[in-house]
């Protein structure tokens, strides 16, 4: 990681950052746009960003725009959409290659930034609604997005563990909301979402390239200028979800050859170090507790590993099993969280997982979207540390603050996907 970034403000909840990496041979913007996650607006939000990306007033078919894109040195307009907590995030991206680069150095980012402001500002609509052809395709794909959900089936076990850990809590939603959520859309509703989403959501632009551009802050100052001033909601990026006073154990009966079991755990444990990292020794390497034993000595599962969710204060193991083991790997996941109580951390544990996060540290930067994660990560946080730093953070961690981790565990949900017969 060889630079570091500045935000400079352009409203009070716009936030600008340029990140500068002369080995970079492109220019990215993303625009991330947050806001509570809602039953009411989830659905209608990820298929207003799908579709403000793939035509405008100026390039009103997915044809044309793909056309202009082409021109541009095949450059990238896209959107994406996920969950972070309690909130969903909603990405705008676009990136071409560094106009140095183009035949005749002409101004392709300019060129580029132009149309993505177009999208966001001067939409694909008309009369207060999106064009109905290019809104029916794009609500087909959404759609058809949400029934994929549950073919990927180690991600839905997940999800479905969420539904029930966060009961209550926004983050029991999808990001993507839900079938019946998107079937009553229309081409108003959407259209209305979107304009809600730009007057009161709080927004980061990343701009990520080899040199400076000085201009594109004043642009992007100027373009969102357009939006109604409202003040800046109080968001939460991080909303630690609490334990249930007794775990819940929910099944469900699939026509899959393969179980699946996720375990959840709860942590009011303020140190994200030493979670993260007890959470690694457990379950995060080819040398943790759960895959040298449960998996491996023991053969009980297909996989089994864990993961640390901050923004919830949520630790997930989830694995692959068959049905006559479910009992024994529960029993035997425990145990290995208990042995991790106790102290139980051997050498080339530890190593294991601190090389895992020094592998990671090293690994920002190599990608203009890896900037992108790590600053807008530091920027939740309320920090502004450098990966070496962060690094040496979790090389602090004692012993003693691993076992206490483990010991703030509370186990809060267990869901179990049966084979059905």
């Amino acid at each position: 990681m060889t630079t570091a970034s500045k935000r400079i403000p352009i409203s009070e909840r716009i936030g600008y950052s340029e990140i500068l990496d002369p080995k970079f041979k492109t220019n990215a913007l993303k625009i991330c746009f947050f806001q509570p996650l809602s039953k009411e607006t989830t659905a209608a939000c990820a298929l207003a960003s799908d579709l403000v990306t793939s035509s405008s007033k100026a390039y009103p078919t997915n044809a044309v725009m793909s056309q202009k894109l082409h021109l541009l040195y095949g450059a990238d307009l896209g959107s994406s959409v996920s969950k972070q907590g309690d909130l969903q995030l909603i990405t705008l991206r676009a990136s071409a290659i560094a106009d140095r680069y183009a035949l005749e150095q002409e101004p392709v980012f300019d060129t580029l930034l132009e149309i993505l402001l177009g999208c966001i500002l001067e939409p694909n609509a008309k009369d207060g609604a999106f064009q109905e052809t290019e809104f029916a395709i794009k609500k087909e794909e959404l759609l058809a997005n949400i029934d994929a959900e549950i073919n990927e089936k180690r991600q839905y076990a997940i999800q479905q563990t969420g539904k029930t850990a966060y009961q209550g809590e926004p983050a029991a939603l999808s990001c993507y909301g839900t079938r019946e959520d998107a079937e009553v859309l229309t081409p108003e509703f959407v259209y209305t979402a979107f304009q809600n989403l730009l007057q009161t959501a709080q927004i980061e632009i990343f701009f990520v390239g080899p040199e400076a551009r000085p201009e594109l802050v004043g642009r992007l100052r100027e373009a969102f200028a357009a939006l109604p001033t409202t003040p800046a909601k109080n968001i939460a990026y991080y909303t630690p979800s609490p334990a249930k006073t007794e775990s819940v154990t929910v099944r469900e009966a699939l026509p899959v050859n393969q179980c699946k079991m996720v375990m959840a755990w709860k942590t009011a444990n303020p140190d994200r170090y030493a979670v993260k990292l007890m959470a690694l020794i457990l379950g995060g390497t080819p040398s943790s507790k759960l895959f040298a034993n449960v998996r491996e000595k023991m053969s009980l599962c297909y996989y089994c590993a864990a993961n640390y969710i901050e923004t919830k204060q949520t630790m997930l193991v989830d694995c692959g099993i068959e049905t006559e083991n479910i009992e024994k790997t529960k029993t035997a996941i425990a145990a290995q969280l208990d042995a991790l109580r106790s102290g139980e951390i051997a050498e080339e544990e530890l190593e294991s997982a601190l090389m895992t996060i020094h592998n990671t540290m090293q690994g920002v930067g190599d990608t203009p979207s890896s900037y992108v994660s790590w600053y807008l990560g530091q920027l939740c946080r309320g920090t502004a540390l450098t990966p070496t730093e962060e690094e040496q953070a979790y090389r602090k961690v004692t012993t003693a603050q691993i076992m206490d981790a483990a010991k703030s565990m509370q186990l809060d949900t267990i869901y179990i996907m049966e084979c059905k017969a």
